[in-house]
């Protein structure tokens, strides 16, 4: 970055943390490339976003849920789970989940099946990203759960597993995930 402003080039230095980061960056980026009218229209429409799936689950228990966003595939091992701030932790709260690891106060937490077992999620949501999956992969990734048959989210088939970019980059498409979410914890009836 130093080198960059030297040569005269801006830079657009951010730190992601929390939701409510991710519209104050979109205003600031909209401010510094000219386009501040079309930034707020996009914060505004997240906001909008966010506030309907809060309205949805409002009153709602909040299931004990595990956010998972990365692991070995095919196996339980070297799991990597949402902690209690950043974006992630914040979708699942908003979603109408509460987050097992809310206690840590980091980001990312590698955790161990036995500390799974532990905590003892009722729903488990395993994110994969960065290609597409066949429906046979997404069942075969989501087999690697019934090893924790004891499980309250094995045992009561609520282990999701979603595929996107959306949740884990950090934008636009976070109200998606959101939703996504929110549908896994909160399922729609249909009449």
């Amino acid at each position: 970055r130093e080198k960059l402003e030297r040569a005269g080039i801006a830079t657009f230095p951010y730190v992601m943390g929390g939701l409510d980061n991710l519209m104050g960056t979109i205003r600031k980026l909209g401010q510094a490339v000219g386009r501040a009218g079309e930034a707020e229209k996009v914060a505004a429409g997240l906001e909008a976003r966010f506030d309907a799936i809060r309205a949805r689950v409002a009153g709602r228990k909040r299931p004990r849920t595990l956010l998972v966003f990365g692991r070995e595939p095919g196996a339980l091992r070297a799991i990597d789970a949402s902690g209690g701030s950043g974006f992630l932790a914040d979708i699942v709260s908003l979603a109408g989940g509460e987050n097992v690891l809310a206690g840590e106060k980091r980001e990312s937490v590698r955790i161990s099946t036995e500390a799974i077992l532990g905590a003892a999620p009722e729903v488990v949501i395993d994110l994969h990203y960065g290609r597409t999956m066949s429906a046979e992969q997404i069942d075969r990734e989501r087999s690697a759960w019934h090893t924790l048959p004891a499980l309250p989210a094995v045992r009561d088939g609520r282990v999701a597993l979603l595929v996107g970019d959306e949740f884990v980059v950090p934008g636009p498409r976070l109200a998606n995930a959101a939703e996504a979410i929110a549908d896994v914890l909160h399922p729609v009836r249909r009449h």
